[in-house]
């Protein structure tokens, strides 16, 4: 069984299949409008030339690297507020990922690959006015040719039976109740989790109870987009995708340096001004968001930060905004941008495959492989990070104290 999950974020596509795992952007360029010749290429950091014979006129770059052609002014946004689903640019990146899935399998060059398909949507497009899973439907079930480096990958979903859309954010919390091999995890398939989702475009907040989604949830557009967009505005500067690539690439270093050009006279170290407007956006934006949408605490065993804007966020500001009692039911997961597509991956595997998560629990409602290893693991990564974050909240307020005494 081959099974797909893609999660189309606003700002980063996320696929997985049982051969790979990938992260790009939302974003891809006209080839046409790409300068060639010289020793230049294509082909090259992991970019691919994809064409639709649908669409056979026109031929487009993609791939996790497209920074390297110096054209952000030149992308292909597939962003949108509304019918992003039915804009022909968002149509394509559907096709581009299943097709970069299926280059990991050799028999998809030879004939259709036959494929199970896990899809995540927000909440508010999964409420019966809404059109956008029947729209997702008709474009994913059927055969899909994609040319690829000018080789022709064939994915076949065969009916709707082949394809599962499941709210987005219970990606993460599906990731969370099951193992790598599939046992469940109890402490968060039966607990009361409160999610709150961090994208590009939007935050998604909500609860699950028992692996049971809520109803109800808040959709704010208010996403990392933007602090892109006002750390931009700081440095004056317009190439939102050259700053979204900086933040992606110095979460390891701390540092954030600036590289408009290969100009080491353009090259800006700006690591004050994104730490300021990273504090900015997480004591004014996030803090209040979690305080709102969950107001009794005592209601919820976790609240999960997950989402590719997760990991920028300054939990000391977190700390020093919500106090000690909601922080410390913070949990960070580690990845946290793969964590939706690695649940929808998981609950393709669950709900497609012939074994039940059931079987995979013991009489005393434990799971079956090392759970006290994985329970310590995870709450003392937890503990970790409360009392770094309390750490580094004393030494601000010490730093504080000082600079006004002097």
């Amino acid at each position: 069984m081959n099974t797909f999950a893609i999660d189309l974020g606003n700002k980063r596509i996320k696929m997985k299949s049982e051969r790979g795992e990938y992260s790009y952007p939302s974003s891809y360029l006209n080839a046409e409008q790409v300068a060639q010749g010289g020793l230049g290429s294509l082909e090259k950091e992991d970019n691919f030339y994809f064409s639709l014979p649908s669409d056979s006129e026109n031929s487009f770059i993609w791939g996790p690297h497209l920074e390297v052609y110096n054209l952000p002014e030149r992308l292909i946004d597939t962003y949108a507020r509304t019918g992003r689903m039915k804009q022909k640019k968002a149509i394509r990146i559907l096709e581009f990922a299943l097709g970069r899935l299926a280059m990991d399998y050799e028999e998809s060059y030879e004939s259709p690959l036959v494929v199970h398909l896990t899809l995540g949507l927000s909440i508010t497009d999964l409420h019966k006015e809404s059109d956008t899973v029947n729209i997702l439907k008709s474009l994913a079930v059927g055969q899909h040719q994609i040319k690829i480096n000018h080789k022709l990958v064939t994915v076949l979903i065969p009916s709707e039976e082949f394809l599962s859309i499941i709210p987005q954010y219970m990606g993460t919390v599906l990731n969370l109740a099951f193992t790598q091999d599939y046992k469940r995890d109890v402490r968060y398939s039966d607990g009361r989790i409160g999610v709150m989702d961090i994208g590009g475009g939007t935050i998604l907040v909500n609860r699950s109870v028992a692996l049971n989604p809520s109803p109800l949830g808040d959709e704010r557009f208010e996403g990392v987009q933007n602090l892109i967009k006002e750390i931009g505005r700081r440095i004056n500067s317009t190439k939102t995708f050259l700053i979204e690539q900086m933040l992606r690439s110095s979460q390891d270093t701390g540092k954030y340096i600036y590289r408009p050009s290969a100009n080491q006279a353009d090259i800006r170290d700006i690591t004050t001004i994104v730490k300021s407007e990273i504090e900015r956006y997480t004591r004014f934006t996030i803090a209040p968001l979690i305080t709102e949408n969950f107001p009794d605490i005592e209601e919820l065993d976790f609240i999960v930060l997950t989402g590719g804007g997760a990991s920028l966020l300054s939990k000391e500001a977190l700390l020093d905004e919500i106090g000690d009692e909601y922080f410390e039911r913070l949990l960070f997961p580690k990845e946290s941008e793969f964590a939706n597509v690695r649940g929808f991956y998981k609950g393709g595997m669950l709900k497609w495959r012939s074994t039940t998560a059931q079987e995979n629990i013991s009489p005393q409602g434990e799971t079956s492989v090392s759970p006290d290893v994985k329970d310590l693991t995870i709450e003392d990564e937890r503990q970790h990070q409360i009392e770094e974050a309390k750490k580094s909240l004393e030494l601000l307020k010490s730093q504080i104290s000082r600079d006004f005494s002097e």
